[in-house]
């Protein structure tokens, strides 16, 4: 009887510790994955002026490559204040985990009893819920796709005609 309990308990620790690697390793994801998109479009603008204005494209391009420089590093500091963050978070978390593990087992029992009262609907109702929801979530990404093409469209349009004006 120890030796289950004993297995149970390693694969509860073991599964809590991978959850939070986890969750450390998703938030130093988007820390490092920083996208200059600004000085990609900076520099086409650049690239497609006149010849007549050759200086003030070297002088954009100048410009964008400073810009992108301080992105990159401001793109690099908000990843170190997130992983230093998600490394505060994960310390208090153990720290708590250790401070109150006499009362983790009476919290895991009452979780456990309280998931065995959940009252689940027939599978004929969940199976049209479910129906229902995939045919929401379809109309509803319908719809953003469509207003995203108008908008970006649109978008275009006006880039066009202000650049018309401009001439």
């Amino acid at each position: 009887m120890t030796a289950i309990n004993t297995s149970r308990k390693l694969r509860a620790v073991l599964a809590a510790a991978l959850s939070l690697l986890i969750i450390v390793c998703m938030m130093s994801v988007p820390a490092f994955a920083a996208e200059d998109t600004t000085a990609a479009e900076t520099t086409t603008v650049a690239e497609t002026t006149s010849e007549a204005a050759t200086t003030e494209a070297t002088t954009t391009k100048a410009e964008t490559e400073s810009t992108a420089s301080a992105v990159d590093a401001e793109a690099k500091t908000r990843g170190i204040i997130n992983l230093a963050v998600g490394g505060v978070i994960l310390v208090v978390l153990v720290v708590l985990c250790i401070v109150f593990r006499h009362k983790i087992p009476g919290f895991a029992r009452s979780m456990k009893s309280e998931t065995g009262k959940i009252v689940w609907c027939p599978k004929d109702q969940l199976k049209k819920k479910a129906v229902v929801v995939i045919i929401t979530i379809l109309a509803l990404i319908l719809i953003i796709a469509l207003l995203d093409f108008a908008f970006s469209e649109g978008l275009q349009l006006l880039r066009q005609a202000t650049a018309g004006l401009r001439k």
